[in-house]
């Protein structure tokens, strides 16, 4: 790995140019006035033993290559001083710089060694304009006392680039390796957030440099990054997933609506996810901006909720293929509506719908408020524990800015219109917190008849015609639907969601405080 034998260190012993400390010292002996510069040559060599010896584990992680190197330089420096002090050159003047220079070396490398392990894999651009920083120090004492012909045997800015691209392989691979994760993970959870979060950053750009080759360096990356994700209970720095962060399995959408295709996909090796395409819009500049926009959004909400009531999204995609796709998690109940139907003789109806409110709750107590725009049963999938969580969130704004259209009026979202409350489908179609509400008593209808709100009614136009007149949905006599908990103080409660002046409808607080603690 190292191309100088005198950069490695063997049994715990401090080398440099192949040589011991006690070595070094009795080079220098026959000139005892270099007393203070073998000193501080012999300190730099035990520094750069602890980057070597403890490194990646333990206390310390910093460049070794470079800082070997360094060390080296240091060591040939103090070699071109006793050469001129053999040969009977007054040398007091140039002992004294470079003691200096020397000190400001060992102070520099004792800041690097008090790092941790995490904050030194966080600060190594800045170690390496530290170790530059220091070689040009170096170069002036160099210059200072016309040594340059006696040490500088080969270009050091050369062998520093060799050594700092050697170095980042290096952090590569021990980021890649798998065994390290555990390690890695356990030291990064003992940091603040913010180290973690700059940690993970790092991780997800090397993941980028290393996309192309798509080897162990790349699944190695994914899989370590996915596991201090987990364990630290965060979202990934970058929601632009634009690194290789997650693949499609196999070729065509598994299910889907009108607006959009749902792919299975893997997570950074490790997690199923469900692929949105949103058919809705194209991926371009705009809606690559609003995008990112969103992804503040989906931050906070996430910081808030932590994917209890609201459908955690990992991010997005625009470099594959013609549309945009937003990924999240896998949930192996599929939707609210397709839950219901498969298991029904086991589901407390009144518990599902209560945990559907308490997701638009979550999105309504945001500052501000978020709309979600398109509630409905399939828009709400269901956890491994029979928890409804609120999907697809944001989707009606970034489709709203990036068309140009109201929500309610773009391609793909025509099977809606049975959910949209009459002002959506009225103008500019008004999105509201009411109109949530609305939309909501309709999923509540939905999820007890297991069938499409006004069901009897075939043409969707014709929907839209008896709702903006104020005509309500039928109530259900079926006595399975009864059975379910669709009471006279529930049925009472839809009817007031359904109230056609949208300041009349109650808040999702209010629907909340209607059912039992």
């Amino acid at each position: 790995m190292l191309r100088n034998p005198s950069r490695r260190t063997a049994l715990g012993v401090a080398l440099s140019l192949g040589k011991t400390v006690a070595q070094v010292t009795a080079q220098f002996a026959p000139v005892p006035a270099l007393a203070p510069v073998v000193e501080a040559i012999c300190v730099i060599m035990k520094l750069c033993q602890n980057v070597t010896q403890n490194r990646w584990v333990s206390v310390v992680c910093m460049p070794q290559n470079a800082a070997c190197q360094l060390c080296d330089r240091c060591h040939r420096l103090g070699l071109a001083l006793y050469q001129k002090a053999v040969a009977k050159e007054n040398i007091a003047a140039a002992i004294v710089t470079v003691t200096d220079c020397f000190v400001q070396v060992e102070n520099r490398m004792r800041q690097w060694t008090a790092l941790n392990t995490v904050q030194a894999f966080l600060k190594q651009a800045e170690i390496a304009k530290d170790i530059e920083y220091c070689h040009n120090m170096l170069s002036d004492s160099l210059t200072a006392f016309e040594l340059t012909s006696h040490v500088e045997i080969h270009d050091w800015q050369t062998q520093l680039k060799l050594d700092n691209e050697q170095d980042h392989r290096e952090l590569v691979d021990f980021l890649t390796n798998i065994e390290n994760a555990q390690t890695l993970t356990n030291n990064a959870l003992e940091v603040q957030t913010s180290e973690i979060r700059q940690l993970m950053t790092m991780m997800q750009h090397l993941m980028g440099e290393n996309i192309r080759a798509a080897d162990r360096a790349h699944n190695g990356l994914s899989s370590n990054l996915y596991e201090l994700q987990f364990k630290s209970h965060q979202l990934l720095p970058d929601f632009h997933l634009r690194r290789g962060e997650v693949v499609r399995i196999g070729q065509f959408p598994i299910s889907g609506t009108s607006a959009m295709d749902i792919y299975e996909g893997l997570y950074l090796q490790r997690e199923k996810v469900a692929i949105k395409v949103v058919r809705a819009i194209n991926a371009d500049e705009q809606s690559l901006r609003r995008f990112k926009r969103e992804c503040e959004i989906w931050k906070e909400l996430w910081k808030r909720d932590q994917g209890n009531h609201v459908l955690p999204f990992y991010g997005f995609c625009q470099e594959d293929g013609p549309f945009p796709y937003m990924v999240s998690p896998w949930m192996p109940n599929g939707t609210a509506l397709n839950y219901v139907k498969q298991t029904d003789a086991t589901i407390d109806y009144l518990r599902l719908v209560k945990g559907v409110a308490l997701g638009i709750q979550v999105l309504h107590s945001m500052s501000p408020p978020v709309v979600h725009g398109d509630i409905k049963a399939s828009n709400i999938v269901v956890d491994t524990f029979g928890s409804p969580l609120i999907a697809d969130f944001g989707l009606s704004r970034i489709v709203e800015e990036v068309t140009g259209i109201p929500f309610s009026q773009s391609r793909g979202v025509s099977d809606s219109y049975r959910w949209f409350a009459p002002e959506v489908c009225i103008g500019q179609g008004v999105l509201s917190l009411s109109s949530d509400v609305y939309a909501y008593g309709m999923t509540v209808l939905e999820l007890f008849t297991h069938l499409q709100p006004y069901n009897d009614i075939k043409h969707t136009t014709e929907v839209v015609i008896r709702s903006a007149s104020g005509e309500q949905p039928s109530r259900p006599t079926s006595p399975r639907v009864l059975e379910r908990g669709l009471n006279d103080e529930l049925w009472a409660l839809l009817g007031r969601c359904w109230v056609k002046q949208p300041s009349q409808r109650p808040t999702i607080q209010d629907v909340l405080e209607m059912f039992p603690q």
